[in-house]
């Protein structure tokens, strides 16, 4: 090895020890950056809310379940309430990371146009916890600034299909969309992204 390899190799050693900070004018140590949002899929102008109508559940059991009759996971995010995934925690499936939409509902015009959230849980017995509602939230005004999607534009299985009883009643949808026009009439944007993690499903 030439001696001139050998520096640069020292030196690349160095700098991985050391953490890098960026600083502001004040020599403040700056806040983090959250990246710029992906392009979003302009067709998505709505999100619909389902429940697993199953006591537990993750983005890997469902896609399990799924991809026999619907060709892989339906639901672009799932939230966990602790039995198969974490309480609260975001999965994000394979269609929002590839901006397609999904077979969600019988209605093929509303499926192309719209995000699918599913809850894990029977919400027909009982309500989402607290961490899933924290979570909803924090994830409808995430997609509502980065799509351009109106509270009014959310809704549940039921409201797109008087067919089905999900998302059970034990989710209220009218306080589902006051909540959220509360956070979005904030003057800025709260940090969204804490708790979602991508599903390879």
């Amino acid at each position: 090895m030439k001696p001139l390899d050998i520096l640069l190799l020292s030196v690349a050693a160095g700098l991985s020890l050391y953490t890098v900070y960026l600083f502001t004018a004040d020599d403040a140590p700056a806040a983090a950056l959250e990246p710029r949002p992906e392009p979003r899929n302009p067709a998505f102008k709505s999100i619909v809310l389902h429940h697993s109508a199953t006591h537990g559940g993750s983005a890997a059991a469902f896609e399990r379940n799924h991809r026999p009759r619907l060709g892989g996971l339906a639901y672009h995010f799932i939230i966990g309430n602790g039995s198969g995934t974490p309480d609260g925690e975001v999965e994000t499936g394979y269609r929002w990371r590839d901006q397609v939409p999904g077979p969600h509902t019988k209605n093929t015009e509303i499926n192309r146009e719209s995000v699918a959230v599913c809850l894990v849980g029977d919400l027909q017995e009982g309500p989402p916890t607290r961490k899933q509602v924290g979570a909803l939230l924090a994830l409808l005004e995430r997609l509502c600034r980065e799509c351009s999607i109106p509270p009014e534009a959310i809704r549940s299985h039921r409201e797109a299909d008087s067919e089905t009883l999900c998302p059970g009643r034990g989710l209220s949808m009218n306080e589902i969309r006051a909540a959220l026009s509360r956070r979005l009439s904030a003057a800025s944007p709260r940090a969204v992204q804490a708790g979602i993690v991508v599903s390879p499903h």
